[in-house]
């Protein structure tokens, strides 16, 4: 056991420079990453003004300006009937445990990765920002409409128009927006699984290649297949000369 140990040691020694194709496949992993698109925003522009009444109230009549949705746009978001109504869009047909699943996925996407914002004074700006496009389109899109129909109900409850009397609208098509970055801290699993994988799949050929080498590795070896004691063997003329060269030198 102990010889086949410091065969394998022997070997690996003698193709040390091997071992650097250890790291090829976490560099490869990690210039895919960088190269990759892995975060996306998702942005559609709505013309309103901060004073807009929106019916985002239960009531037949309730109405609340667009500043204080702005303001608060948990309101809007995770508005129950709002949820209810994209769970039944999304997940119709799906069982109930997957479903469940994906709706709690869901919430936590829309209450991460969601914004509402007014960066100008008649323009309400929804986004997303996250890691699944088709996602991002899918609740930009959603959010989108539904905020201008609960304006034009605001309008139609309260009987006014905005400042300028107009009635909110979408403002040209969503904006989609790719990302990359070379490193992101979630990485950092599987870059440290491929590494040990990258280890393993490296020894593992060293071992292959190590003992498919038909070439004797001791003088026990050479004496069980000649049939023949061992009456003396030559010692290792690099190692003395490296010892006579070192004494020299001191």
């Amino acid at each position: 056991m102990y010889f086949n140990i410091k065969r394998y040691l022997h070997g690996i020694s003698g193709r040390r420079l091997w071992l650097l194709l250890i790291l090829l496949p976490p560099l490869a992993y990690l210039t895919l990453s960088a190269t990759r698109s892995d975060r996306f925003s998702v942005r559609q522009n709505i013309s309103i003004s901060k004073e807009s009444p929106v019916a985002l109230v239960v009531t037949p009549v309730g109405i609340k300006r667009m500043g204080d949705i702005v303001s608060h746009p948990d309101d809007f978001f995770q508005n129950n009937f709002t949820l209810k109504k994209l769970y039944t869009n999304l997940y119709t047909g799906t069982q109930a445990y997957e479903a469940d699943r994906q709706f709690r996925v869901l919430m936590k996407t829309i209450r991460n990765d969601m914004s509402l914002t007014m960066p100008a004074e008649n323009l309400a700006t929804i986004t997303y920002h996250g890691k699944d496009r088709k996602m991002g389109e899918t609740l930009v899109g959603y959010y989108s409409e539904r905020l201008v129909q609960k304006a034009k109900e605001g309008l139609v409850r309260s009987k006014l128009r905005d400042s300028k009397g107009q009635l909110p609208k979408l403002i040209g098509g969503m904006e989609v927006g790719e990302h990359r970055a070379l490193w992101r801290s979630e990485r950092l699993t599987p870059l440290v699984v491929i590494f040990i994988a990258s280890s393993i799949a490296l020894l593992a050929f060293l071992a292959v290649l190590e003992w498919s080498d038909p070439s004797f590795k001791s003088e026990r070896q050479v004496a069980r297949y000649l049939g023949l004691p061992i009456l003396g063997t030559l010692p290792d003329l690099n190692k003395i000369s490296a010892v006579l060269g070192t004494t020299r030198s001191n």
